[in-house]
């Protein structure tokens, strides 16, 4: 059993927060007597009110039972208390339909680039070393790989 804050919030404006019982195994927050007194008071005069809780560090909603105990519903955690890192690479690992097309249309501007630059070692090299033949095979590499990737990004849902 383990003890979290809970906060009660009512569409009025009110707003309640105290501490309860939290038991992992069976997911149910169970406040304490006083909190349960009050809310019973409440629900005569109030609209439904809306209940949170911190567990383990991310807001969760929880649900009214109707024995006066509340179950854990879904995760309200807004990402404020997420790390830099995990900021900055939310881009690559989870992207929105809208990030995707912007990868998306990066790549093909990278795709561009790279055929643009193969073209100019093409026609600017007169005599084709070693080193000048892994340049334009990097190249159209280079140019393949982005293309196809912008593609496959940009394509949406």
């Amino acid at each position: 059993m383990e003890i979290i804050e809970i906060r009660i919030e009512y569409p009025s404006g009110m707003s309640i927060t105290d501490r309860a019982s939290y038991l992992a195994d069976s997911g149910h927050v169970y406040p304490s007597e006083r909190l349960q007194a009050v809310l019973r008071e409440f629900c005569v005069s109030e609209a439904p009110p809306v209940a949170s809780a911190v567990i383990d560090g991310a807001n969760v909603q929880l649900d009214s039972r109707t024995d006066g105990t509340f179950a854990i519903g879904a995760s309200t955690d807004d990402g404020s208390n997420r790390s830099l890192i995990a900021i900055a690479i939310q881009p690559f690992s989870k992207p929105t339909k809208d990030q995707r097309q912007q990868i998306g249309r990066f790549l093909h501007t990278l795709s561009a680039a790279a055929f643009l630059g193969a073209v100019g070692v093409w026609h600017s090299t007169s005599v084709w070393t070693f080193a000048d033949i892994k340049l334009e095979a990097s190249l159209v590499g280079a140019f393949v790989l982005t293309f196809v990737q912008g593609m496959i990004a940009i394509k949406g849902e």
